[in-house]
């Protein structure tokens, strides 16, 4: 991250302040290239795919750099983000544009899905097309970086549905082993692949525009049965692992995919809902940023899964999925939060409607929406005097975005 682009990304009013604050923002251009010593850990800038593009290059430097700074004490900035669940949505990226009619400001990463089908034989849906044109345009407008998950239907569902993504009552103990079981090409490999295979050529759309992706596959592995795992869930580590190989080398190896930043995210590991995730890891080789999904216990989350990440893992760590803005000036019914302070992920992302409903309802998330949506605007306002906290996108973004084009 060059000076000039960190002294481009930072957006004042008022020139009189813009003036006054310069000397400000190049030192803060500056401390944010200091290397950090030796003695301190540090983030590897090596992404798992050989030979990535410059794009993807690019993005990844900028996770890390955040994180590193993070890490060592330099300064303590998060990208903010919205997961866009398109096929609710009366429009792709309708959460994205919400966030900016209520914040003035819009995320600088937006992340859509591939999944969970059309309730048909395919995944193929006009939902899936317009995500992919929402998120292509983001990144070359120069307003923000973009990803993908995937909720995909077990292999050889003959209907791709939400109620496919989880385990069924037929599955039996060695029905996941064939699914992996490359060696003897067994339907259900052929039929795993044929999925992966819908996912591959909507990324190479992207590829070919020079568009990269934080691509999320295969998240809440380590969920219990009694929080509805997915198909994928709660299987055997070892095997789990074997998945995870057999889609990255598909991907990367197979198609050539070089613009693939792959995110691994358990599920909170509470105990209740999710176990310890750590047997479930790939390994540093094909794994470029760790993660959490965390839905459970209140806004102030436990530090735990931010310190767990860090301590074993040298990877940008990102809180993947939650339903609660990270910070909440102190009002009448709440006490002040910043989580940005406490626990600076370099990427923190809202879950769909959650930005404005609870998890699975049409009532008020009253942490987001109380007192005119004050946690929202005022995670989006996060500015401490010399830099922004937050990395907002849009088009009055508070980092270049492109400058990483």
């Amino acid at each position: 991250m060059h000076t000039s682009s960190i002294a481009a990304s930072l957006r004042f009013s008022n020139p009189l302040r813009r003036v006054i604050l310069g000397a400000a923002v190049c030192v803060t251009a500056l401390l944010l290239n200091l290397s950090p010593t030796a003695a301190q850990a540090q983030v590897s800038r090596t992404l798992s795919t050989p030979f990535p593009s410059p794009q993807a290059r690019k993005v990844f430097d900028l996770l890390v750099t955040l994180e590193n700074n993070s890490r060592n004490g330099v300064s303590k900035q998060t990208i903010m983000g919205q997961h866009c669940e398109a096929q609710k949505e009366r429009y792709a990226g309708e959460y994205w544009v919400r966030v900016g009619e209520i914040a003035g400001r819009r995320p600088g990463f937006v992340e859509f899905d591939f999944g969970p089908g059309n309730y048909g034989p395919t995944y193929q849906a006009p939902y899936v097309d317009t995500s992919v044109g929402f998120a292509r345009d983001r990144f070359l407008f120069g307003e923000g970086i973009v990803g993908f998950s995937f909720h995909q239907s077990y292999p050889g569902a003959s209907v791709k549905s939400w109620e496919n993504n989880f385990r069924q009552p037929w599955m039996d103990y060695n029905w996941f082993g064939r699914v992996i079981n490359w060696q003897a090409n067994t339907a259900e490999y052929r039929a795993l692949l044929s999925d992966l295979s819908f996912a591959a050529d909507k990324l190479a759309i992207l590829k070919q525009l020079n568009v990269p992706v934080l691509y999320r596959p295969f998240h809440e592995m380590n969920k219990r049965p009694n929080a509805s795992p997915f198909w994928w869930s709660n299987q055997d580590p070892a095997q789990y692992r074997q998945l995870w190989v057999i889609m990255h080398d598909y991907l990367v190896r197979t198609r050539g995919l070089d613009n693939l930043i792959f995110v691994w995210s358990p599920y909170e590991w509470d105990g209740t809902y999710g176990g310890d995730p750590w047997n479930y890891y790939p390994g540093d080789d094909r794994v470029d940023v760790v993660a959490v999904d965390i839905y459970h216990g209140n806004p102030y989350f436990p530090g735990q899964f931010y310190t767990d990440l860090g301590a074993r893992y040298r990877k940008p760590r990102m809180l993947a999925e939650t339903d609660k803005l990270p910070v909440r000036w102190g009002d009448s019914r709440y006490a002040t939060v910043s989580e940005i302070d406490a626990r600076p992920w370099v990427l923190w992302s809202v879950w769909g409607d959650t930005l404005l409903y609870n998890v699975g309802t049409t009532t008020p998330n009253d942490w987001n929406v109380s007192n005119n949506h004050k946690a929202i605007r005022d995670s989006y306002s996060y500015h401490d005097g010399s830099i922004w906290r937050v990395l907002t996108g849009g088009a009055n973004p508070t980092y270049n975005w492109g400058s990483l084009r």
